[in-house]
């Protein structure tokens, strides 16, 4: 299978330290950047103010702007709009992913101005990636948009993120781990030498085994408040290493039928309170049952236990659909755009109908309920 490859590697720099964000001020001067726009969540702001620096007081000018919610097309055409009517020379992310997300599109849409990314959980690669996930303002996913403009600069101070929410640091392990499994036969099949193909898989391994290993650990220490090396090894896997599966490898590395599966789940209503690694956490069982992988799933049943990830439709409030709404999201899933066409398998809309009834059956069996 030969698809393309055009490595997009990392952000131009990254920071991962206790008192990152100090750094931000000599960062943006050493741009030339004197007028920013602040984009953030009151959530996240709130978790990050007691660190951040006063730019103002270093003589930078700032437009500060709460996020409407969602990375939608209205939402960042707002963002290109204030960035062109007051002239600014930079935009600066702080939050989860959408946020992030919502400032590179911007960024990039508004004329490449550069983006400065603090991320607040680690949740998933966002804040790694040049990519944007893009949505509906009602919270339907429509697909993704990939950039060819890196980050400049990514800044992450531990303590933040030790302080978020211990569900996005789950959710951001189970996203994770997805990238092993929705890169492994697209991997394996390619038929053409690259030294960013073996970095790509190596990551991507990385992106399963230190999970398995250590985010139960991981998981415990954040309950405790303890910034452990274990805890900073599996937050740096959610942002790092998961984004250069698909930094190094393109779309040899990118998201296949998990994240279709979760693209699908969004048109229902009753999984929008779930977050994204949760969904795609499903989604990775349903591609392992289409693949036949029947051990695999047994080798991840217990860490789908301890992290209690769900594992059928019940698990994601869907208990009562009928078979035509299984059907219905097996078609979304399966559309032209839809990332399982990225699958080596040609996944129809029988072939996720089929793995969505089968891994119900497989559920009952291997859970105690």
């Amino acid at each position: 299978m030969t698809l393309q490859l055009v490595s997009r590697i990392a952000p131009q720099e990254y920071v991962s330290e206790v008192k990152a964000y100090d750094r931000l001020a000599d960062a943006l001067k050493a741009r030339f950047i004197k007028r920013v726009l602040f984009l953030h969540g009151t959530k996240s702001m709130m978790k990050a103010a007691p660190f951040l620096p006063d730019l103002k007081e270093q003589g930078i000018d700032v437009v500060d702007v709460l996020f409407n919610g969602e990375c939608s097309t209205k939402e960042i055409q707002r963002m290109i709009d204030l960035l062109k009517s007051e002239k600014l020379d930079a935009i600066i992310g702080l939050g989860g992913g959408k946020v992030l997300d919502t400032a590179k599109a911007a960024g990039y849409k508004a004329g490449t101005v550069p983006v400065i990314l603090l991320p607040t959980m680690a949740s998933n690669c966002a804040a790694w990636s040049n990519l944007s996930v893009l949505y509906k303002d009602n919270g339907e996913c429509i697909g993704h948009q990939i950039y060819p403009q890196q980050t400049s600069l990514v800044l992450i101070d531990p303590r933040v993120i030790l302080d978020s929410p211990i569900n996005y640091f789950i959710a951001g392990v189970a996203d994770t781990i997805a990238k092993w499994y929705e890169s492994d036969l697209l991997l394996q099949q390619a038929n053409r030498k690259s030294l960013a193909l073996y970095f790509a898989r190596e990551a991507a391994r990385q992106c399963l085994e230190i999970p398995l290993h250590s985010a139960e650990k991981a998981i415990q220490d954040m309950r405790n408040g303890q910034l452990t090396d274990d805890w900073t090894q599996v937050m740096e896997t959610n942002v790092m290493a998961s984004g250069l599966v698909a930094g190094f490898g393109d779309e040899y590395g990118r998201a296949t039928a998990a994240h279709a599966i979760h693209d699908a789940l969004t048109i229902r209503p009753e999984t929008h309170h779930l977050l994204h690694g949760i969904k795609v956490s499903y989604g990775i069982m349903v591609e392992l049952i289409i693949e036949g992988k029947e051990d695999e799933m047994k080798r991840l049943l217990p860490f789908y236990r301890a992290l209690h990830l769900p594992l059928c439709l019940a698990d994601l409030s869907l208990s009562g659909i009928s078979d035509g709404e299984i059907r219905e999201i097996a078609e979304v899933a399966t559309r032209p755009n839809s990332l399982i066409q990225m699958h080596p398998m040609n996944c129809t809309v029988d072939t996720v109908y089929d793995a969505i009834i089968g891994l119900e059956e497989w559920a009952k069996q291997n859970t105690v309920r």
